[in-house]
């Protein structure tokens, strides 16, 4: 059975299918992603759920991207080994062909240099705009809401947390801005928002 291994090279193929499977996965991960941004900045509706998901997703993608890339490098650097293992145990073998070490020193530098080309962190100009309609949108709507000249301050204070909930949620856990507001620069923005108002 090894020696079948070892004349028919199905280690050596292998490695090749995990290359080929890397570079198949970091394609679909790369068009997903294309689609999901074509998708998300086409509607207007519902702007603040949609880009806190375009962020989780962002993330999600990426830390896929980066499995096809290390995945497939570590399977192949295994089959090498094995490889070695198998033709230096069996004495009737010369040695390892050198397409073994051609592949595994390849299908690596390769899935990196594939990661490097399909890289979509450069279409953050499309996320940031669409922050910008769902931030232009919040502003609308604080522009909409009647305040009297002389509102009390119960009327200004519930307007101001509203507003503020509204950003806290933004910088909510598990997205890409969590942490963002610390108690001091929480109570700058409320200051900013009245300031706003008047």
């Amino acid at each position: 059975m090894l020696e079948k291994v070892m004349e028919l090279h199905f280690l050596l193929y292998a490695m090749m299918l995990m290359g080929g499977l890397g570079a198949l996965g970091m394609l679909t991960t790369h068009l997903t992603y294309r689609r999901m941004i074509r998708k998300n900045t086409e509607v207007k509706s519902n702007l603040k759920e949609k880009w806190t998901n375009l962020w989780k997703t962002r993330d999600r993608l990426l830390n896929r991207m980066n499995r096809f890339v290390w995945y497939p490098s570590l399977f192949c650097i295994a089959f090498l080994g094995l490889a070695f293992f198998l033709y230096s145990k069996d004495v009737r073998w010369d040695g390892m062909p050198l397409a073994y070490l051609y592949v595994a020193a390849i299908i690596p530098t390769a899935l990196l240099l594939l990661r490097q080309a399909l890289d979509f962190t450069y279409r953050e100009e499309l996320l940031m705009n669409s922050f910008s309609d769902y931030v232009e949108h919040a502003r609308t709507w604080v522009e909409e809401v009647p305040v009297p000249e002389k509102a009390d301050e119960a009327a200004k204070e519930e307007i101001v947390e509203h507003i503020a909930d509204s950003i806290r949620q933004t910088a909510a856990a598990g997205s890409h801005f969590s942490g963002m507001l610390t108690p001091e620069e929480d109570e700058i923005m409320r200051e900013i928002i009245r300031e706003f108002m008047k």
